[in-house]
């Protein structure tokens, strides 16, 4: 029975609600209505906010970024008042700049602004400013390396003309003054050894009157054979001499210079192309606007249908709010 009793007092209290709800139903209407109107006027007066965003590659040498992303990100953030400016008629602001999460080497700007179009300006002049920061560290580097191929290639004409030249030099001296030296050497033996071999013909010419002048004439020829052998021998050396010259030393050192100049010229030649590898791979590049700018047709603020809504959500809400506390107020009245 006692269940039963609360049971019913439970759906009268809620009958109750229902019947209060009925009878305020104009003013709750009327309260809710009158705030949605409200909302309405005011996200159709309201200044829309539109908001442009892009990512930008953080310039890099080699492997070394221009600047740290968190100090340049700090950097950027003081330099254009970042989160502390409203935004004006004319003029744009930068909402937000920001390290791309997990990639340290991309910032997120965004901008907003009354139009998209002067987002937009505010965006490109927070780029042009990251380029033109850090543009001079991009030149130098590559003003350096301009300068190395440079001094390389003049390497490379240094080494075609001047050690050539040398090459040359060396030998035209060998032949121009060992081997006349060796030639001269040759015909002052043969003619001595035509001279010693016109003694010893002169010796033989002689009459042999006495033993004594055989004997002496004996000793001259043994004496004018032995200078003989002996020119015989120093000539078959310059002879060999010579043929090693011309034969071996001259072509040999033709050679080891040739492959000297070729292995110094390829050597220089590959720091060229490393050199020109670098500028045609980017190994240094400016900061630069990666993918595609958002750009969004529809402002981020204010929102007009979800600020609709919810006013009127919260109007009906609050409407309820007002009549049951003043039907609560209306109660403890009449108890009292």
């Amino acid at each position: 029975m006692q269940g039963n009793k609360e049971y019913i007092e439970n759906e009268i209290d809620l009958g109750e609600l229902f019947q209060t709800i009925w009878e305020k139903r104009v003013f709750i209407l009327l309260f809710t209505f009158s705030l949605t109107i409200l909302s309405i006027i005011y996200v159709f007066v309201k200044t829309p906010v539109y908001e442009i965003k892009s990512v930008v590659r953080i310039g890099y040498i080699g492997n070394d970024l221009v600047e740290d992303s968190n100090v340049l990100e700090k950097k950027l953030r003081l330099i254009f008042n970042v989160g502390n400016k409203q935004i004006k008629k004319e003029k744009a602001i930068v909402s937000n700049i920001s390290a791309v999460k997990k990639v340290d080497s991309f910032l997120e700007i965004t901008t907003q602004a009354f139009s998209n179009e002067k987002a937009l300006e505010k965006n490109k002049e927070v780029v042009t400013f990251l380029k033109n920061e850090y543009k001079y560290k991009i030149d130098e580097y590559i003003l350096k390396i301009n300068l190395n191929i440079k001094n390389l290639e003049q390497e490379q004409k240094y080494i075609k003309n001047i050690i050539k030249k040398q090459k040359e030099e060396k030998i035209n001296s060998l032949l121009n003054v060992e081997l006349v030296s060796l030639e001269n050497k040759l015909k002052f033996n043969k003619e001595k050894l035509i001279q010693y071999q016109s003694s010893i013909n002169e010796i033989l010419k002689r009459k042999k009157v006495s033993d004594t002048q055989n004997m002496i004439s004996a000793m001259e020829m043994l004496n004018y054979q032995s200078l003989i052998l002996n020119i015989q021998n120093t000539m078959e050396n310059l002879i060999k001499e010579k043929q090693n010259l011309l034969n071996m030393t001259i072509p040999n050192l033709k050679r080891d210079l040739e492959f000297n100049i070729k292995d110094r010229l390829s050597k220089v030649e590959d720091k060229i192309n490393l050199a020109k590898l670098k500028l045609t791979n980017s190994t240094a590049k400016n900061s630069e606007v990666v993918g595609i700018v958002q750009i969004n047709d529809m402002p981020i603020k204010p929102k007009k249908y979800l600020t609709v809504i919810t006013v009127f959500l919260t109007g009906f809400v609050l409407a309820l709010f007002v009549v049951f506390f003043m039907q609560f107020i209306n109660n403890i009245k009449n108890k009292e």
